[in-house]
């Protein structure tokens, strides 16, 4: 590798490194070249560049960035921010903290330009001098800042935080030298000029040491340090630290106006409702994460607001089947009964489960669907899309009665059998469920279904020997395990002690105190409204959470504290 250092020479710098000298970085190799135009971020009306596509060949770099880049806002560009660069393996630890979300915390999700496997936050420092390919020189300028919307990115209300917290958001640079760039150029280092001031150490001056005085004067004065922070930082040593509470904003919950354009009765008990955007943006993403599901509001006053999974379709057109409740609480009657084509609903975006795990799902040789009525629909685009694979399916699907079975004529004949109570056929879970292999052909269980079914199938998926990464379960109905007796929630961050009465839960008590906890399928299946548990004893329900995950924290919707708990839900 060839290096110079300003002063001292780089074989001083290499023979007395100090303690806080920062380690030089490996050469490395580009993973990923990516460029955005501006669009809606997901279904909120937030312009991003931020969902970023590969690009195949050489590309021109000059000084404001690559060539088809944009920015949506001027903050965000410039010469100081042609290039940003993040470590694909920074996405490892997201998945692992933030589990659920494969799909999205993969290359190029935090928007990237370049992706790397070696170089980090930590071997990386201001004003750094790297050789990118055969024609480009590149400095960095500066860590990137989170905000909000990686937040509506992620759909992950901590993303923001997290990334500031744990300093894996990344750093850009200016363009040196312009030229052209593609995926497999190597990246090496050639000068360092801040040996001391790594990434990672600017952000600690940034967002947590903030009043160190001695630190900010020198990063006022520090060579190759972007204008942006020298400038903050001048500030603060006159004014004091700047707010940073709203750059990192949470995620609003975006309700959209839906018309119904297509009712059609299925079943005695069941209708198929196809809704269409009211004010489609063609720049918007529409796509729905795995096991998708939307929430409607709807009814006089937009009163009601349920959860229903997601048939067919995209966030732009989709299908719902919906099931007329015995015991209706009024949304389900007023759906069969009242709503009619034409009708506008306001509709949010379901969150991801919190428990997929797309690694494990490569390895699976044959996936068992286990499904009680019209939990069907849980499951249709993922036994569509498995179809398309060729992936080895069994289908056990148990109705009332066969004119109860909901889009049968959807599922493959050949691997499905019909339980059907009428006709004295009872699905049992013991001669269905195959005993665990890990390395003998692993099975993938999915189920769908009243509580008293998923609780069959947990008791012999556990005696099987599964983990949780193999299951995949979710209920149609607010799980029944047992008396909701009352409890008290005491708050980390303000030490206020809340009742939760025995007919609220924990997030109805939550919301009217004021919390800002999000939630979507409010029955334990997505995972969206847990909070950190901090101390206390859990009676844990609902399917979202694995034993791990229920060490350290709760589902708001359906799980209950015994005496008094302890949560941080901030």
């Amino acid at each position: 590798m060839s290096l110079t250092c300003t002063s001292p020479a780089l074989s001083t710098q290499l023979s007395s490194l100090s303690t806080t000298s920062v380690p030089l970085p490996p050469k490395d190799v580009i993973l990923s070249l990516r460029t955005g135009k501006i669009r809606n971020l997901g279904t909120a009306k937030i312009r991003s560049a931020i969902n970023k596509h590969p690009r195949d060949g050489k590309v021109l770099l000059n000084t404001l960035g690559f060539d088809g880049d944009e920015q949506a806002h001027d903050t965000h560009g410039g010469p100081d921010k042609a290039v940003m660069q993040y470590c694909s393996r920074h996405y490892e630890t997201w998945n692992e903290e933030a589990p659920g979300r494969a799909h999205l915390f993969q290359i190029g999700g935090f928007g990237e330009n370049i992706s790397t496997a070696h170089m980090s936050e930590d071997n990386v420092c201001i004003g750094d001098t790297f050789r990118l390919g055969s024609e480009v020189i590149l400095q960095v300028s500066l860590p990137r800042q989170p905000c909000f919307k990686l937040n509506h990115r992620f759909q992950y209300k901590k993303a923001s935080s997290s990334s500031q917290n744990s300093g894996r958001t990344g750093w850009y640079y200016r363009v040196i030298k312009p030229g052209h760039v593609e995926v497999g150029d190597e990246l090496e280092l050639e000068k360092r000029i801040n040996p001391t001031w790594s990434v990672s150490r600017v952000q600690r001056i940034l967002y947590h040491d903030t009043n160190n005085r001695e630190a900010l004067l020198e990063l006022c004065q520090l060579p190759g340090l972007a204008e942006e922070l020298v400038q903050l930082f001048t500030s603060r040593l006159t004014k004091g630290v700047e707010d940073m509470s709203g750059r990192l904003g949470a995620i609003p919950m975006e309700w959209k106006p839906f018309k119904l354009i297509e009712k059609t009765t299925l079943t005695p008990r069941i209708c198929k409702f196809v809704f269409a955007e009211v004010d489609k943006d063609l720049n918007q993403d529409v796509s729905l994460p795995p096991f998708p599901h939307v929430r409607l509001k709807f009814g006089p006053d937009f009163c009601y607001t349920r959860a229903y999974s997601v048939v067919s379709g995209d966030f732009g057109k989709f299908e719902l089947g919906i099931a007329r409740a015995d015991n209706s609480r009024g949304g389900s009657r007023f759906l069969h009964q009242e709503a009619k084509v034409g009708d506008v609903f306001e509709v949010a975006s379901g969150k991801a489960s919190s428990k997929l795990d797309s690694k494990q799902d490569l390895r699976v040789t044959k996936h068992i669907f286990v499904i009680g009525g019209i939990g069907v629909t849980a499951f249709m685009l993922t036994i569509k899309s498995l179809l398309d694979a060729s992936a080895s399916l069994e289908i056990h699907y148990a109705v009332r009665s066969r004119r109860d079975a909901a889009y049968l004529d959807q599922l493959p004949s050949h691997c499905t059998t019909v339980y059907a109570k009428d006709e004295g056929r009872r699905l049992g879970v013991d001669t269905i469920i195959p005993a665990w292999s890990e390395n003998d052909s692993p099975v993938k269980i999915y189920s769908c279904g009243p509580s008293s079914l998923l609780k069959a199938l947990k008791n012999r998926t556990t005696t099987m020997g599964y983990p949780s990464t193999a299951l995949h379960f979710e209920s149609f109905d607010v799980p029944d395990e047992g008396p909701m007796e009352p409890f008290e929630v005491q708050l980390k961050s303000t030490k206020q002690i809340l009742p939760v009465p025995a007919k609220k839960s924990l997030l109805d008590v939550l919301k009217e105190a004021g919390f800002d906890v999000e939630s979507s399928c409010n029955v334990g299946n997505c995972g969206t409204c847990m909070v950190d548990l901090v101390k206390g004893d859990v009676d844990h329900r609902g399917v979202a959470l694995d034993d791990e995950q229920k060490k350290s924290f709760m589902l708001s919707c359906v799980s209950r504290g015994r005496g008094r708990i302890v949560i941080d839900c901030d």
